[in-house]
């Protein structure tokens, strides 16, 4: 069976650079093609999106799609769908970097052995109603610790393309208004119930009867590098990180590197801020080129910790785990 990866970007260069550097060095001979959709979301400007999309545009494995503006989360996968001819698909959101060789190849060898059609990380990341009808209506289990919810995240996402296409391809969020019937969810809805990105569809693909496999997301928590000293979160029972999602990574260039300042009024939004911060300068540090807008950009990551007054301890130790953990 063919292979794909599709990849969502927000416009950054350096983040993207840096999930093209995990692919080129640690999982390319492990997909087939690897489509990215480009949607300037960020708002970089033009002379730095046209040397991106040429240093993209170098690999024969990649196929570019591009928007000079953002068109939102679920239609970049929709576009890569029909785009794409490969019979198995992984989602990669542009924060979200494998640096672990061999375990694309593995997740893909479960689906083409048929053990499963899907596997993915659970999470809820919807309203309470979708939760418990989801529930009842497929058997889910929401006990346990760590990745637990009745949808998977967008990205570390394994499944069939003609899979994909089954749905009504719809991958964005999605809203149930109050009184409406699911028939997906055998539900009846009393109050207005939101599904963020990829929610829609996880319910349409366990309507379909697919079989899903769990696998974990290793999303970076705010409170490392705390968890692995004490073998909590993404560390608990043992494990041990083959992928790490950085997590909202889209809200630098034109946010918070741009001017504006979080709210940082508790310890964990300042920690929240922090792990980004470390995951920005990594992607800045490990790339190349950009080599004017990159003056820029460390000066909008030097203005973020001065404004919101963040810790450069607790940043260089965030910095020095995910350096270590990705190996670079």
């Amino acid at each position: 069976m063919t292979r794909a990866a599709f990849t969502s970007s927000c416009g950054d260069p350096f983040i993207l650079m840096l999930c093209m550097k995990m692919f080129r060095e640690r999982f390319y001979d492990e997909v087939d093609r690897y489509y990215i959709n480009v949607n300037n979301h960020s708002g970089v400007p033009k002379e730095v999106m046209g040397e991106l999309l040429s240093r993209l545009s170098q690999d024969p494995k990649v196929h570019i799609i591009y928007h000079p503006r953002g068109i939102g989360n679920g239609p970049p996968i929709t576009e890569m769908t029909l785009v794409s001819k490969e019979d198995l698909i992984v989602l990669i959101e542009d924060d979200f970097f494998i640096f672990t060789p061999g375990v694309v190849s593995k997740h893909f060898q479960t689906i083409e052995s048929d053990l499963t059609d899907a596997l993915g990380s659970p999470r809820g990341s919807c309203g309470e109603e979708i939760t418990s009808a989801s529930a009842k209506r497929y058997g889910i289990d929401l006990t346990g610790y760590g990745d637990v919810g009745v949808n998977f995240w967008p990205s570390g996402f394994f499944c069939k393309r003609k899979d994909l296409l089954r749905t009504d391809l719809d991958f964005g969020s999605h809203t149930w208004a109050a009184g409406e019937y699911s028939k997906e969810l055998d539900h009846t809805f009393k109050e207005i119930n939101h599904g963020d990105t990829f929610v829609w569809a996880c319910v349409q693909l366990r309507h379909l009867g697919l079989r899903f496999h769990n696998i974990p997301q290793y999303h970076f928590s705010p409170t490392e590098p705390s968890d692995q000293r004490m073998g909590a979160g993404n560390y608990w029972g043992g494990k041990s990180p083959y992928w790490v999602h950085g997590g909202s990574l889209s809200s630098g260039w034109s946010g918070y590197l741009s001017g504006q300042t979080p709210s940082v009024v508790t310890d964990g939004e300042k920690y929240e801020i922090e792990s980004r911060v470390a995951f920005w300068q990594i992607a800045l540090e490990t790339t190349e080129g950009f080599n004017a807008f990159r003056i820029e950009y460390k000066n909008g990551i030097d203005g973020l910790i001065e404004r919101a007054n963040l810790d450069f301890g607790r940043i260089q130790s965030k910095y020095n785990l995910a350096m270590n953990m990705m190996k670079l």
